[in-house]
């Protein structure tokens, strides 16, 4: 089940195993919080037991796994990466009336008997579900533009959405609403959204935009920095120009598909040439800068205008 399904379950009851897999280290911390806030009631120095397991022996993990809670319905051992010794034993351990439960962390070749948590990176609609489901328990509603501000000024990053949405939730638990000039207040931007923002006025050729977010980026960051930034960007829309395999792409860049669906539409709309005339341009640019032919604010008004 997908992460936030998980959590969701936990309003049901607990498993006595469960198997967190996937890359994105906020979730599994997440899901190994969420687990312990549900099973572990007292004595949380005893019922609570988390290790790296990649070098564990079975004669410690048969010690660990075979002790009883103290004055709690259940005791949480949470395994990293248990070695192929270890997936073996716990594959065949009995959990009747152990009061255990186990969580294992990326493990391999584990039984089909575990509850698995997928805790991939959260696409958009995910990370869109967890946002709303987080301000129901308040009653909390929010401004469908808002909702895409606070997802897309965080980078899609969980890590930093949780802790923006805290923000936003304590200033809005009276007024009930959040609304565009919330989240512009008090959501700070991230790095990655500002060049978000300079490079989508590049897609939608909104050139009175990108003079006024090159101003502000210009007080922190060089004009060299930023034409890198767009030389970046430019490389991966020639790409996706040339490669229509959505798929393979997103291995290849390093990027989520909904990030795919969006070059996609700007590419349709501005069509395939203008991407590959402004890579060229940008690298024709960049050698003039490195041979001192040009300076890098310059090169950037010549790549934009």
């Amino acid at each position: 089940m997908k992460f936030i399904e998980f959590s969701k379950s936990l309003k049901d009851g607990v498993k006595n195993f469960y198997h967190a897999k996937g890359d994105d280290s906020f979730l599994i911390k997440q899901a190994i919080l969420n687990l312990k806030a549900k099973v572990v009631s007292d004595f949380e120095d005893f019922n609570f037991h988390k290790l790296e397991a990649d070098r564990i022996s079975v004669e410690e993990l048969d010690s660990i796994l075979s002790t009883l809670p103290i004055r709690s319905e259940y005791r949480l051992v949470v395994l990293n990466k248990p070695n192929a010794d270890a997936v073996k034993y716990i594959n065949k351990f009995d959990f009747s009336d152990s009061g255990l439960v186990l969580l294992c962390v990326n493990a391999e070749k584990l039984s089909a008997d575990a509850v698995e948590i997928d805790c991939s990176a959260l696409d958009k609609d995910d990370i869109r579900k967890y946002i709303l489901n987080q301000l129901s328990k308040f009653k909390i509603s929010i401004h469908e533009q808002a909702l895409d501000y606070l997802i897309d000024s965080c980078n899609a990053k969980m890590e930093k959405i949780v802790n923006e949405l805290n923000k936003v939730i304590s200033y809005s638990i009276e007024t009930k609403e959040i609304t565009m000039e919330v989240v512009t207040n008090l959501i700070t931007d991230s790095t990655e959204y500002v060049i978000y923002m300079l490079t989508n006025a590049i897609d939608s050729k909104d050139y009175t935009n990108f003079e006024k977010i090159l101003h502000e980026m210009s007080k922190s960051q060089s004009k060299g920095e930023i034409f890198s930034y767009l030389g970046k960007h430019l490389r991966r829309m020639q790409y996706l120009s040339l490669n229509k395999n959505d798929e393979e792409m997103a291995k290849v860049l390093g990027i989520k598909p909904y990030a795919i669906k969006l070059s996609r539409q700007n590419i349709n709309k501005n069509g395939i040439k203008y991407y590959i005339n402004l890579y060229q341009k940008y690298i024709e640019l960049d050698f003039k800068i490195k041979s001192g032919k040009i300076s890098a604010n310059n090169a950037l008004y010549e790549l934009v205008f």
